[in-house]
């Protein structure tokens, strides 16, 4: 009864002190303390032998105790190694009757053992080592004690176990927030990687399209009506390319987040207007009615201009092209509670079903796109959503084949210093 009375107690207060301590020695150094405070024994010993435990713990009571510990891992022989293969305790009430390990039996003897009891340490069917208790005279140990000894034991597995685990996921977390680190300077590279080469491709392009208007406007002689065309599809192709590269540049851009350091005071009125003027060539080329409604105020909206202006275009410039002639377009600007709302509609060829939630992936481009044949890259609905993600607001869509679409940008003023009685500072 005294034992059980003992052991209640140093589980409780074992328990109340590895619950805010899980290094892995506190543990152990508690583990062979408590057990001598228990059992009338003279030391006690405990190693980690599992392989996870690298390098090895040991906790001893004393310095004999370390002694027989350190013994038995030198020989590769004692109870505690074999207790450690096993699922039961070993009990060597007297070693000079017990030939299982006599190199240890030998050494421990010249320095005054003579009793040994090992209780395994294991969880969930893992060994994780063995607790030694040692003694200087020869007996067995009452099942009460046996019993208490292995309690202890399996309690301290359990909050091993626990220990453990937290190291692994303070490793797991560490090795993954390098990772991670590893892929932000990747993905930092592969960004200034890519604004080089897209910068390099610019300078010839635009001496391209230079050299292109000259042709077209006689500057190396009249050109016959097939050497027109040919100057044409030459400067339709590079103006496709010029266009990748921005849109490219855009994301590069605005993939890695907001920088506020790049938003100002902007009017997204004059915005919605200054595209109406950019796209006014692409309009009158196509026989599709287009209209701009605009709030007869400023809507001043702290955001980055460019980036505001290029979300517009895409919207409009889309809405223009998968219109058939004698279709309609509307881009339209109100603020509503709070927010500003931008809508383009069109009664264009529209967007299966199917495919509208891949709308916003970039290079997709729908079915009935590719059935038209309508150049573009796929870019332009993925640099929309980047931009508005990026002011804090949300786009949506509806769309039906062959029934039009319409986009509606919803962007909150709130946080984005909005006036709608002045110009912009």
């Amino acid at each position: 009864m005294v034992v059980e009375t003992r052991l209640a107690g140093v589980l409780s207060e074992f328990a109340h002190t590895l619950t805010t301590e899980f290094a892995i020695q506190a543990i152990l150094d508690r583990l062979v303390e408590a057990i001598v405070d228990i059992l009338e024994i003279d030391a006690a010993g405990v190693t980690l032998i599992s392989p996870t435990y690298v390098p090895r713990y040991v906790a001893a009571s004393d310095e004999s105790a370390l002694r027989f510990e350190r013994v038995q891992t030198d020989l590769l022989e004692g109870p505690c190694l074999a207790a450690h293969l096993t699922d039961g305790p070993i009990s060597i009430p007297d070693l000079a009757e017990d030939d299982r390990f006599p190199r240890f039996a030998q050494i421990a003897r010249s320095e005054g053992l003579v009793a040994v009891f090992t209780f395994p340490l294991r969880n969930r069917g893992r060994g994780l080592g063995a607790l030694d208790l040692y003694r200087k005279t020869a007996g067995l140990l009452t099942e009460p004690e046996m019993a208490a000894a292995q309690t202890l034991a399996d309690v301290a597995s359990a909050y091993l176990f626990n220990a453990q685990s937290r190291v692994d996921l303070a490793a797991a977390s560490a090795t993954e927030r390098e990772a991670l680190e590893r892929l932000r300077v990747i993905d930092r590279v592969k960004t200034e990687f890519l604004t080089t080469v897209i910068h390099e491709l610019r300078t010839p392009l635009s001496i391209i399209n230079g050299f292109t208007d000259l042709l077209h406007d006689g500057a190396a002689g009249e050109l016959s009506d097939d050497q027109v065309a040919m100057v044409d599809a030459i400067r339709r192709n590079s103006e496709r390319i010029t266009t990748l590269a921005d849109d490219l540049l855009t994301l590069a851009h605005h993939e890695h987040g907001p920088d506020r350091h790049d938003h100002l005071a902007v009017d997204l009125k004059e915005v919605v207007l200054a595209v109406e003027s950019t796209l006014q060539a692409l309009i009158d080329s196509r026989g599709v009615r287009v209209t701009f409604e605009v709030p007869p105020v400023p809507v001043v909206f702290h955001g980055d201009a460019d980036g505001l202006e290029r979300m517009v275009r895409n919207l409009v410039a889309n809405a223009v092209m998968f219109t058939e002639d004698d279709g309609w377009v509307r881009c339209s600007l109100c603020v509503e509670r709070g927010h500003a709302l931008l809508e383009v509609a069109d009664n264009g060829i529209g967007i299966p079903e199917a495919e509208q939630g891949d709308l916003f992936t970039r290079f997709f481009r729908s079915s009935l796109v590719r059935q038209h044949e309508t150049p573009g890259s796929g870019l332009g609905l993925n640099i929309v959503e980047t931009v508005v993600h990026n002011h804090d607001g949300t786009v949506s869509v509806e769309s039906a084949q062959d029934r039009g679409t319409t986009v509606v940008v919803d962007l909150p003023l709130a946080h984005h210093g909005w006036q709608a009685d002045k110009s912009p500072p």
